[in-house]
């Protein structure tokens, strides 16, 4: 746990790579894959995290495989792995959180659909060292305690619907700042990943840009 490599140098730790800010320590974030697997879209999206000082863990929950095809990645989803992604996704958090890298006990979570879905499973158990979740859309109950929780949902997505992503949107509000929930305009699941048709570069941009004041709270 004591190892750790600059950016562009990850290190294979127990269950991730581990990406350090330039400074060499900072506060935590786990960046969590959709259903593509650990594909270079997410793993960039963890460098520039990175550079913006954060130290950022990046857990592979499909053992290396990496799809790019719908039809692949429900493949992928569909396996055995789907079930146990909770699981791994909370030992990723706690071990992120006892790096030596990391300021603070606790981490932050950054969850993209499949992860997503399973991210907001852990946003209120006690038992997770997690002090902030930010999910692109995913859907999921809201539950009466939670950390604080950053959403962005897809205006046009045939995966979430509509009455969904409004229950979360109003259950945010009622909760009150810093918890949102945005809806981006003419967006596709999947917009704020380059790799993807449904990428919106200006769309993602600013749900970038809100992700970051989140995160620095």
């Amino acid at each position: 746990m004591d190892r750790a490599h600059h950016l562009g140098q990850p290190i294979r730790s127990l269950s991730m790579d581990i990406l350090l800010p330039p400074t060499g320590t900072g506060p935590g974030v786990v960046v969590a894959h959709a259903w593509w697997g650990l594909n270079q879209a997410i793993r960039d999206y963890g460098a520039a995290l990175a550079k913006q000082g954060f130290v950022v863990g990046l857990p592979d929950l499909f053992d290396g495989k990496i799809a790019d095809t719908i039809e692949g990645a429900e493949a992928l989803a569909s396996t055995d792995r789907s079930p146990n992604a909770g699981e791994r996704l909370r030992s990723a958090i706690a071990e992120l959180a006892a790096h030596d890298a990391v300021s603070g006990d606790k981490v932050a979570a950054v969850g993209f659909s499949f992860s997503g879905f399973h991210l907001f499973g852990l946003a209120g158990a006690d038992d997770v060292p997690l002090n902030r979740l930010v999910i692109h859309y995913a859907t999921r109950q809201v539950g009466a305690q939670h950390v604080p929780m950053l959403v962005h949902f897809a205006e046009n997505d045939p995966f979430e619907s509509t009455e969904d992503m409004l229950e979360v949107t109003k259950a945010l509000a009622a909760d009150g700042a810093p918890n949102a929930a945005y809806t981006y305009p003419s967006t596709r699941h999947w917009f704020v990943e380059p790799d993807r048709p449904e990428y919106d570069a200006d769309e993602a941009k600013l749900a970038w840009d809100r992700t970051l004041a989140f995160l620095r709270g």
